[in-house]
């Protein structure tokens, strides 16, 4: 059976509103944060790595009329269908508890991060402070059937629509399309959110065998294959010269795992992520709002051609780490 699983573990804001709400930061002098949705298995928000770019839901925080802590006080306080969803919600159980069981998720939040720091980019960057901060959404299972998986798969994209993100990375996909999920992306494209697909750890040509929800094939989707320290496609990365649009660092990437620890992963889950954290970046160096395709072109720009590419992806082009 072909599963829905997250890949490398030994792997209510319109786009208006985010615009006014751009400009008014940049009046004041301050860059207002890019916000990424991790679609995966969840994030140790206290991880020293990344505890300071977890995103906050300001409509949970602070204290109520009565004093109470709104990020725990059972109480929907903004209104949003989703009780102290504090730092984003786990779909799986259906509660705030966002916490890392596995350690994937918390190692593909740390290289989205980690990536948007990164200093040596080949784009102009802008001179006022900017963060990234990520919106924690646990959806997957591995007990669970495949479409449950699907099922908290798309919630989470449709809660990473209302909250009004710039990018949801998803480092997971499987064989299996859904109408649902399709439909809950194209609102996505919609709202102009980029979303950044791994392509798969199949060996699979992606062009024949479609890898969801990477192959669906709208504006806003990167899929994303993995390379090796050497630019090679890495042995497990699926590709496709007409479904997969970039390649980056995949192999033996390490990264931040639940409790204060580290560990090597690889996976295009890995890639994704830096692809992901480099796109953020591009995203924070505007004092204005692009369109999915626009940020790819960007992204496209800074990439290096790789001749071990050729037939793998459309462009033959690899973000370096």
């Amino acid at each position: 059976m072909n599963k829905r699983f997250i890949v490398g573990i030994a792997l209510f804001f319109s786009i208006k509103n985010l615009a006014a709400i751009k400009k008014v930061e940049l009046e004041i002098g301050r860059a207002p944060p890019v916000v990424v949705a991790v679609i995966d298995s969840g994030v140790d928000i206290s991880h020293p790595d990344l505890r300071d770019n977890i995103w906050t839901n300001i409509g949970e925080a602070g204290l109520d009329s009565l004093g109470n802590d709104k990020s725990s006080n059972g109480v929907d306080d903004d209104d949003n269908g989703f009780v102290d969803d504090i730092h984003g919600w786990n779909f799986v159980d259906n509660s705030n508890r966002v916490d890392d069981s596995q350690g994937h998720g918390t190692h593909i939040a740390a290289i989205i991060k980690n990536e948007f720091k990164r200093k040596t980019v080949s784009f102009a960057s802008s001179t006022l402070p900017q963060t990234v901060r990520l919106m924690i959404l646990k959806y997957y299972d591995p007990k669970a059937p495949q479409q449950d998986n699907i099922a908290f798969s798309t919630r989470a994209i449709h809660y990473a629509n209302k909250m009004g993100v710039q990018i949801i990375n998803y480092s997971g996909g499987g064989y299996e399309k859904s109408a649902t999920e399709f439909k809950a992306i194209q609102e996505s494209q919609r709202r102009g959110i980029l979303f950044i697909a791994a392509a798969g750890n199949s060996q699979a040509n992606t062009d024949i065998r479609r890898y969801y929800p990477a192959s669906y094939g709208l504006s806003n989707i990167i899929s994303v294959a993995a390379t090796t320290e050497t630019g090679e496609l890495g042995s497990f990365s699926n590709y496709g010269s007409q479904s997969v649009d970039i390649a980056a660092p995949g192999n033996e990437i390490r990264s931040a795992l639940p409790n204060k620890k580290f560990g090597v992963m690889s996976g295009t889950s890995q890639a994704t992520a830096f692809v992901s954290g480099a796109a953020a970046k591009i995203l924070a160096s505007k004092d204005y709002i692009l369109k999915p395709q626009q940020t790819l072109a960007e992204l496209l720009k800074s990439c290096q051609p790789m001749r071990n590419l050729a037939g793998k992806t459309k462009n033959q082009l690899a973000l370096l780490n």
